[in-house]
């Protein structure tokens, strides 16, 4: 099965239920890198909106998920019961059998979460986008009921699908910008091209674009709900997190001068932005490798991030020469997805003295055209360009048992990228082993 991107098959089967897409209010979010961090932002500080009665219900659909396929569908932060899932997905299948509608299994996913967030009465949804934004499933909900869009950073990934240079790139993820949208929020640091791409489709739609800015302070804010927002951190590793914190406080900002939501200032500080998590992004863990023999959990330290594209690497780049020296080695461990383009993603992180251990992600549930990259074909790649400190291990589970040899004695620092699923796979071993 490959990419098949359109509207009409998730627009059937959302017909042959009952529409329940038209009945939710929802917040799009499209971007190369950064929109699960804007996502993720957005949803925990919506969960503190007075303006409901009641508490608010806020539903958040992010992909792809990192240990289990319900930690796409969340509501509140929690992901959707796994009985309930089943009994979503039976029926949408059911329907997608008996009116030949053949859709992929991103198309019935982003069903299952429109439904389960409409059967939970949900005050508003979050919703990445899948791939590219125009023909993309979630873009199935109509301009009307998108209080707001974000566009985060934009970068060359997916080419063969969304074309060759930022400005395509960029006019297919404002293609979420749909009649009836009223306000869009991009980030400014998008380069020149992507910016006029936004302009010229917020013009043809009739809708309001703001502009992120970041202050000389760094983490210093200024809006017009809330006057002067400054924060020492962001709960979030990356200095890039300051552009998806802004482009999230933006949006929430505009909403509020609207009065279609309401937070209370104290709500954006530490004390309850902490709450917000994005596995796989940066994240330093203490990684379950193995129980010793008083069922005692042994672990290592290890740096997971899923840079998967050029624009990913060369922050997370930024990142290991911020906390390390330049002298440091590295000790990767690298698995890429087949297709993707491998001169951006690795030429901004390995150095000769590096070493690199090459492996492969298992096959992802529902996706079977998601595949790893050869890991030979890759080790040879990255010998032949980078370092001569490179190994071969295709087994995760080898991988994992060493890990514990690759750190013991030594103080150089494991780090963990190349692909999101490689991370979830990696994460769910860990959860796994902590049992």
């Amino acid at each position: 099965m490959s990419i098949n991107l359109g509207l009409s098959r998730v627009n059937k089967l959302l017909q042959v239920i009952g529409n329940p897409h038209q009945r939710l209010k929802i917040i799009h979010v499209a971007g190369t890198n950064g929109k699960g961090s804007v996502c993720s932002y957005l949803a925990s500080l919506l969960r503190h909106d007075s303006i409901p009665s009641r508490s608010p219900k806020i539903g958040k659909f992010t992909t792809p998920h990192m240990v289990h396929i319900t930690d796409s569908i969340c509501v509140n932060d929690k992901p959707i019961p796994i009985n309930t899932y089943k009994s979503i997905r039976t029926l949408l299948e059911e329907k997608n059998m008996e009116y030949e509608i053949k859709c992929s299994e991103f198309e019935l996913l982003t069903c299952a979460a429109i439904k389960f967030f409409e059967d939970s009465s949900c005050n508003i949804c979050v919703f990445e986008v899948g791939l590219g934004g125009r023909l993309d499933a979630t873009n199935i909900i109509p301009g009307s009921n998108k209080l707001a869009c974000g566009i985060t950073k934009i970068g060359l990934d997916h080419e063969s699908i969304l074309g060759s240079t930022l400005a395509e790139i960029g006019r297919e993820k404002a293609g979420i910008i749909t009649d009836g949208v009223n306000l869009v929020v991009v980030d400014s640091s998008n380069d020149h091209t992507v910016l006029n791409e936004i302009e010229k489709r917020c013009e043809n739609t009739g809708s309001q674009l703001y502009k992120t800015e970041l202050h000389s302070g760094g983490l210093t804010f200024k809006t017009d709900s809330w006057d002067i927002i400054k924060l020492d951190t962001l709960p979030l590793n990356g200095h890039y997190q300051a552009f998806n914190f802004s482009v999230a406080l933006k949006i929430l900002d505009k909403l509020q001068v609207q009065k279609k939501i309401y937070i209370e200032k104290e709500f954006i500080t530490p004390k309850y932005l902490n709450d917000v998590k994005w596995p796989g992004r940066l994240q330093d863990l203490d990684f379950c490798y193995t129980m010793d023999e008083t069922n005692s959990p042994k672990t290592v330290p290890i740096l997971l991030d899923g840079a998967h594209n050029g624009s990913a690497a060369i922050e997370l780049e930024k990142y290991l020469r911020e906390k390390y020296d330049d002298n440091q080695c590295i000790n990767f461990v690298i698995a890429v997805t087949d297709g993707k383009k491998l001169e951006p993603l690795l030429s901004p992180l390995i150095r000769p003295q590096d070493s690199v251990l090459v492996t492969q992600f298992e096959n992802v549930d529902g996706m079977p055209w998601i595949k790893p990259y050869d890991p030979k074909v890759l080790a040879t790649f990255i010998q032949e360009n980078y370092t001569k400190n490179v190994k071969v291990d295709s087994s995760l589970t080898s991988v994992v048992a060493n890990l514990g040899e690759m750190h013991s004695g030594n103080t150089t620092p494991i780090v963990i990228c190349g692909s999101l699923y490689l991370c979830g796979q990696l994460l769910n071993i860990n959860k796994t082993n902590n049992l």
